[in-house]
């Protein structure tokens, strides 16, 4: 009979050579990224029969009793190893589902309260839908979030618009003010200026009636410069014809696709056309650096939710985890 252990662990290399090799692994759980965020980080390792098959990362509350989402990390929970040799398609999904309905019940033994956001990749949720199922005891609950993957592989060889899939894919508003920035000679330039993108995003929560707290801003700049330090983190701004700045973006990137991890803009030129080049010629930079897709890391707002899905990409479910008594 199978032996299954889930134990604390870590941040690593060889937790982030599973988090590299795992299909559910992104830049958000590896050692580089946490170790920049002001959160209690617990991660752990599960194995069957001492093989370690599988990792759960989770964020624990201040008194380490609950599990807890973080606004800059998207993406946590449970990240499956790579498939063992010679395993099919029905041992795989076997496998993880024995995994998740293991995780499930331990979770629950060891936290009063869990919270959890799975990567798109894992679709089988059944072990925690089915966590005590037919009791009257507390059970999982699934909130449904999206996120938009965006094509950008043929950006680089394309030498017209209408080269571009993703271009013939976004919608008329965003396609005009993909020509628009053009006409008015819009101007976008790979530099890193911390200071100034952290005043942008200030301002523009602002203009949202969104109070940043200063602690959240530095944090956002020690993120932002550890990335870029790192080389796994790059910076756009996009700049009017007369050289005054209007918006910025930051992305982070890993060995199977690039993040929109921030924006901000001047909310003084929002009509300026900036804030769709800005991504628009970015994508242009990182396709020719070999990266095929970006996701544009959530549209579960209403209004940033449609301005990011305009550029042409699918739309991919995903899901939060909770478990409370």
């Amino acid at each position: 009979m199978a032996k299954h252990l889930l134990e604390k662990t870590e941040l690593n290399d060889k937790w982030d050579n599973l988090v590299t090799k795992s299909d559910n692994g992104t830049i958000f759980c590896t050692s580089q990224y946490l170790k920049n965020i002001d959160a209690n980080i617990a991660p752990y390792y599960y194995r069957r029969n001492q093989e370690l098959r599988a990792a759960v990362l989770l964020i624990e509350s201040p008194d380490r009793l609950d599990t807890c989402l973080h606004d800059f990390v998207i993406y946590n929970g449970v990240i499956f190893a790579p498939p063992q040799n010679k395993q099919n398609r029905s041992q795989i999904i076997s496998e993880q589902f024995e995994i998740s309905s293991f995780v499930a019940e331990e979770l629950a033994r060891i936290y009063k309260c869990v919270n959890m956001q799975l990567h798109p990749t894992i679709v089988d949720i059944r072990p925690f839908l089915w966590y005590n199922y037919g009791s009257d005891d507390h059970k999982y609950t699934v909130d449904l979030r999206y996120t938009s993957y965006l094509s950008i592989e043929d950006f680089s060889g394309a030498e017209k618009l209408e080269d571009i899939s993703t271009y013939l894919q976004a919608s008329n508003a965003r396609r005009q003010e993909i020509r628009y920035a053009s006409r008015e000679k819009v101007v976008t330039k790979e530099e890193f200026n911390p200071d100034l993108f952290v005043d942008f995003y200030n301002e523009t929560m602002k203009r949202q009636d969104i109070a940043v707290e200063e602690d959240v801003l530095n944090q956002m700049k020690s993120l932002i410069t550890s990335l870029f330090r790192a080389n796994i983190g790059r910076m756009f701004v996009s700049y009017l014809a007369s050289g005054e700045p209007g918006s910025m973006a930051f992305y982070a990137m890993d060995s199977k696709r690039g993040y929109y991890l921030f924006g901000a803009n001047d909310p003084m030129l929002r009509d300026s056309h900036t804030g769709t080049a800005v991504l628009w010629d970015a994508f242009h930079v990182l396709s020719k650096d070999g990266i095929r897709e970006i996701d544009m890391e959530g549209v579960n707002s209403p209004h940033r939710g449609w301005f990011k899905l305009s550029f042409g990409g699918d739309i991919r479910p995903y899901y939060q985890i909770v478990l409370s008594n």
